[in-house]
């Protein structure tokens, strides 16, 4: 299996924009730092598994984009990453305004599952722009899809790979966040 976009160059340029986004504008703390580890990809019909019970016993929104290199790579179906945010559901509130997000006053599922989208295309769309700025090639990010606890068909990923990066973040005294990624090389500009 190929070798991916490596964890120095990708988990920084995640986390710096958590940290920003998050503590540094929404004054949220977190309750310790971030971890990262590599986990083998779990794969199922071709497809990335992703099961919330592996990072979480609570309920979770889950929202998941993937990176092509180009539209007609997007319509193909031919992805060069993905990337997997899992929220805690009992403090996702607090981590949406924290980040600058309106969270509805009735905080009902579809809403926050709505948030929980916005809040994955703001780190996708962050990642992507990051990258290009450091020469690599630019990417095209998917719409994000959104569900609770699991995805049941999978996500789409770069068959090449085995391996994706998980990044947990603590808030509020609970493993708040989660980050799945993986991404394929990709090429500098």
């Amino acid at each position: 299996m190929g070798k991916g976009l490596e964890p120095q160059i990708v988990n920084p340029i995640i986390t710096g924009f958590i940290e920003e986004l998050v503590t540094t504008k929404g004054n949220l703390v977190p309750t310790k730092p971030f971890e990262t580890a590599p986990k083998p990809i779990d794969e199922y019909e071709g497809r990335m598994r992703v099961k919330a019970t592996d990072k979480f016993d609570v309920s979770v929104y889950i929202a998941a984009t993937n990176f092509y290199s180009n539209q007609g790579d997007m319509q193909a179906h031919r992805p060069r990453g993905a990337m997997i945010l899992y929220m805690d559901t009992e403090i996702t509130d607090k981590i949406f305004k924290a980040a600058g997000l309106e969270v509805p006053y009735d905080e009902d599922d579809e809403s926050m599952l709505a948030l929980c989208g916005s809040l994955c295309q703001l780190i996708a769309d962050n990642l992507k722009d990051r990258l290009a700025a450091a020469g690599y090639a630019s990417l095209v990010v998917s719409a994000p899809a959104v569900f609770k606890n699991t995805i049941p068909h999978g996500v789409e990923f770069s068959k090449d790979q085995n391996e994706k990066q998980e990044i947990s973040f603590y808030f509020l005294k609970h493993k708040a966040m989660v980050i799945d990624w993986t991404m394929a090389p990709i090429p500098k500009k």
